[in-house]
């Protein structure tokens, strides 16, 4: 994070930001509790960080058609393009911090995240999905 800190604040994000954004691009729209499962947050922590974004104009927070108690979080096409500008400096960024580490070693720790990924409960089907 001290190494990412700069290039978030060069791109007018905060890391959570960057993580919920990123999240939405990649899964499509979520409801809130999905959105808290996929990025590791608290209710609490969500709460900030979506409302920050409502305010930026990158996402935007809806009641789920199908439950009317659930509100869904989706990109908006200025989010869509914070993410498109942003996630090349993202992954230069990224590059640059890890590439000293051997190709082998990054596949190693890329194997051990992705079995523990498994081994995570997974959310359930947001009925906004289904």
């Amino acid at each position: 994070m001290r190494a990412m800190g700069p290039v978030f604040r060069e791109g007018g994000l905060t890391a959570p930001q960057w993580d919920a954004l990123e999240t939405l691009s990649h899964k499509g729209a979520l409801s809130i509790n999905d959105l808290m499962h996929f990025t590791l947050s608290t209710s609490g922590s969500l709460d900030v960080v979506v409302r920050n974004l409502i305010d930026a104009g990158w996402v935007e927070k809806s009641v789920d058609e199908k439950d009317k108690r659930a509100r869904v979080v989706r990109l908006t096409l200025a989010g869509r393009e914070k993410v498109a500008e942003f996630l090349p400096i993202h992954n230069r960024a990224l590059d640059q911090i890890f590439q000293s580490i051997s190709a082998q070693d990054k596949r190693s720790t890329i194997s051990t995240l992705n079995q523990l990924r498994k081994k995570l409960p997974q959310p359930r089907k947001a009925k906004h999905d289904q």
